[in-house]
């Protein structure tokens, strides 16, 4: 925080504007001052003529307040439209004065980039190097970027980058210049820093281009199974086997018991091939494009290249549309983004809607929210929440909401949830005779004109939440030559027509409308149908009389919308819980990631050297250098060293997760699933030492006996990376009697402990020793793979 001002941001802006009024020499001159004084108000004030003259405009008081807050340890809530862009540049060169370089992290791809040329004329004026990295930003590129003062970019690329760094063999292939002198400001910062926080970045290599050869027998085989068969869980989106689904697999496959530890390998196969016929949707999930698999972002609605489903899945998923199956990637480097967010020096947001974020700030990150205030107060209209039965009569009240406005000539934008609903209700919109644009991931090369032409009157655009965080709509066009016909016709009409899991998601959807004092207004349209009510139970909390039968009219009883609303509260509570659990259950992973990618890091840039050769076997090592020599045995130590720390942290991901995938069960005993987890990951990576020494050893041992050559450095193929959801569900603690409350249905209790009441009162017949005691193992079997929902 800038000294001297902290408790008085006002006195500071205008203390910043009397100096940049003053100045008369060039900004390049203040800008040299501000270098050598380190004064804050030299240094905001410079930047307050390099966006004067740089692109024209006159940052606000309440720019620079925000910048002043941007400086400390802070989330800065901005209220939409008010410039945050601006604001970030203030406390950026403050950093580059001191030295240091700037991580601006934003919200996707178009974002950074649009963000980055847009301030570029101010930054050039003040001689401070820029640069942007996308996801298409090539290696070279990269590594030019990353010693620029500035970065644009976003938290998943910095962060795949930090995790393929960790896979290189050489520090002339890194990308990154780690962490030293290095901050980030962080736009958005509530949706990256809080309701991503949970979700983990991932890089997987292909160590051997193998296809496997037993999946399409068993997808094929997955394919046969009937819905009795298999049942999905919506909370966890994934499909398991029940009962008939596991005695026809175990007939199919001619095995005893599913669940036999040797059978793990089929086990995980078949849930793979369910999860992709039954629960990941294309346009939904992913899209399929110039013949593959792309995943589509959750959070940015778009397509993500280079990056695959974990496991078998990805395969799964290309079996079930015919296409080539590629190579399986093992997990090799991963890290949650608010552990990878700890690793700058420092860390500041900025967002719209911060403040209701107050405590997930504080605790996950030390963050103080602090609110400044709006240069022009919003006039916008908020109207009330639409709630209707089902998505079919919910999608038709939109179409007729947006042809009342498009009649008007008021532009309209509709957020969606996802690629197909948006496609759903374009169809609509065909039907009713009205033109409208479409943005989501099969088109997002296209986004930049569509928004461009989302204020214009009469318009309408259909989006993905592509266009629900950072993007600008001006009303009239891009050039706002049209402007008054817009204002006039309301402003821009944001409609939602989904309720997101955080309010915050639909809130930067209805700030897209009224920006910097213009007129504007927003709905949001939602129906009893929505996956969001069914994870979260809405009929349970609905008295029953109260529950509305099937309509087509909007759903006004007082109790029905105050569920709903109470719904998205709930999923907010749960999402900050899952996240806290997260960071019980990964706290000591963390802790060995960080050793392990510093220890790897130092071998790379030959700030440690490896000795372990001459200490476990000098006599192999003096006669390996006498034979080769002492410069090519060391660097092939190095090298190997680099490759078996490697492998030794791909065995510690691969008994993590699959110790987290059974830790559940010591809550049965009354322990705690995350201390135990904790404790035996400690066990192991104090093992890990020994590993490590194992297989060093039989290197030095393969040279001896067969040469330098035939020691083979496994190295990866092909990295691929991506993210996974994660919620850290294995972190509840159940007793045995909670787990049945929770997990079995009246029916499933009844069959398993019902006591027999036949119609005739007799007893029932006894069944044959054996043929009981079959059947008793099948029914036991089924009913601890639903209790632990294997």
């Amino acid at each position: 925080m800038i000294k001297n001002y902290e408790k008085k941001p006002r006195e500071f802006a205008a203390a910043v504007i009397e100096k940049a009024d003053g100045w008369t020499q060039s900004v390049k001159a203040l800008a040299d001052e501000a270098r050598t004084t380190k004064d804050a108000v030299t240094e905001y004030a410079a930047v307050y003529l390099a966006v004067k003259q740089g692109l024209g405009l006159t940052p606000f008081e309440s720019q620079i307040i925000a910048g002043m807050y941007l400086d400390g340890e802070n989330a800065a809530e901005l209220a939409t439209g008010e410039g945050k862009t601006i604001a970030a540049v203030f406390a950026a060169f403050r950093s580059v004065c001191d030295g240091g370089y700037v991580h601006i992290l934003t919200f996707n791809d178009y974002l950074a980039n649009r963000d980055r040329e847009w301030m570029k004329p101010a930054y050039d004026l003040l001689e401070v190097k820029t640069a942007c990295i996308t996801e298409k930003t090539g290696t070279e590129d990269r590594k030019a970027a990353y010693r620029a003062d500035v970065l644009y970019s976003t938290v998943k690329e910095c962060g795949f980058d930090f995790l393929r760094d960790f896979l290189v063999f050489s520090p002339e292939d890194a990308v990154g210049r780690g962490f030293e002198h290095t901050r980030a400001i962080v736009d958005e910062a509530d949706s990256l820093l809080i309701d991503e926080a949970r979700i983990p970045l991932i890089a997987a290599g292909v160590m051997d281009v193998e296809r496997d050869a037993e999946l399409p027998e068993i997808f094929a085989f997955a394919k046969t199974l009937e819905e009795g068969d298999y049942d999905t869980d919506e909370a966890s989106a994934s499909a398991f086997l029940v009962r008939s689904g596991e005695q026809k697999a175990e007939a199919h496959f001619g095995i005893d018991n599913i669940y036999d530890e040797e059978n793990n390998g089929l086990l995980v196969r078949i849930n793979d091939s369910l999860n992709a016929l039954h629960v990941l949707t294309e346009d939904k999930d992913y899209i399929i494009k110039d013949g593959k698999v792309q995943i589509i972002d959750a959070f940015t609605g778009r397509a993500a290249e280079n990056r695959c489903f974990p496991g078998f899945l990805q395969s799964a998923v290309e079996l079930k549309h015919g296409l080539d199956i590629t190579e399986r990637g093992v997990i090799m480097g991963s890290i949650p983004i608010q552990y990878y967010m700890r690793q700058y020096e420092r860390v500041s947001g900025m967002t719209g809607t911060a403040v209701s974020a107050a405590e997930e700030f504080d605790e996950l990150y030390g963050l103080v929210v602090k609110h400044v205030d709006p240069n022009t107060p919003s006039v916008r209209t908020d109207l009330p929440m639409a709630v209707y039965y089902d998505e079919e009569s919910k999608l038709a009240a939109v179409v007729k909401e947006v042809k009342t406005a498009h009649e008007k000539r008021q532009p309209v934008l509709i957020g969606t949830a996802d690629i197909a609903q948006s496609e759903r209700l374009s169809a609509l919109l065909d039907a009713a005779g009205i033109e409208h644009n479409v943005l989501n991931a099969k088109n997002d090369e296209l986004e930049a004109g569509i928004i461009r032409d989302a204020g214009m009157p009469g318009a309408v655009t259909v989006s993905t939440n592509m266009a629900g965080r950072g993007v600008d709509i001006k009303l009239g066009g891009a050039d706002e030559k049209l402007r008054d016909e817009a204002v006039n016709a309301g402003g821009l009409y944001a409609i939602g027509t989904f309720l997101a899991e955080s309010a915050r998601i639909n809130d930067q959807l209805r700030g897209r409308a009224a920006r910097q004092g213009d007129p504007g207004q927003s709905r949001l349209f939602v129906s009893l149908d929505e996956k969001i009510m069914t994870i979260y139970r809405l009929k349970t909390l609905i008295p029953h009389h109260k529950y509305p039968e099937p309509t087509a009219d909007e759903i006004t009883d007082r109790t029905v919308v105050k569920e709903v609303a109470r719904i998205q509260k709930i999923s907010q509570g749960k999402t900050l819980d899952e996240r806290i659990r997260l960071m019980k259950f990964t706290a000591i992973c963390e802790k060995h990631r960080d050793l392990v990618f510093s220890t790897r890091d130092k071998f790379l840039r030959g700030e440690r050297v490896p000795a372990m050769w001459q200490e476990t076997a000098p006599e192999l090592y003096e006669e390996a250098a006498a034979k080769y020599g002492r410069d090519v045995l060391d660097s092939k130590e190095t090298e190997y060293m680099l490759a078996m720390i490697n492998s030794t942290w791909i065995n510690y991901l691969g008994f993590s997760s699959w110790l987290r995938d059974s830790i559940h069960l010591t809550a049965i005993s009354g322990a705690d699933p995350a201390e135990e987890f904790n404790i035996r990951c400690e066990e192991y990576y104090d093992n890990m030492n020994r590993e490590l020494s194992e297989d060093m050893a039989a290197g030095i041992v393969e040279i001896a006996e067969n040469g330098i050559d035939s020691l083979k450095i496994p190295k990866p193929k092909r990295i691929y990376t991506y993210l996974l959801e994660d919620t850290g569900d294995e972190l509840h603690r159940r007793s045995l009697s909670e787990a049945l409350n929770d997990v079995l249905s009246d029916e499933d209790y009844e069959e398993y402990y019902g006591e027999d009441d036949s119609e005739s009162g007799e007893a029932a017949e006894e069944p044959e020793p054996e043929e009981n005691e079959d059947a008793g193992k099948k029914e036991k079997k089924g009913f601890f793979a639903k209790l632990f929902r294997k």
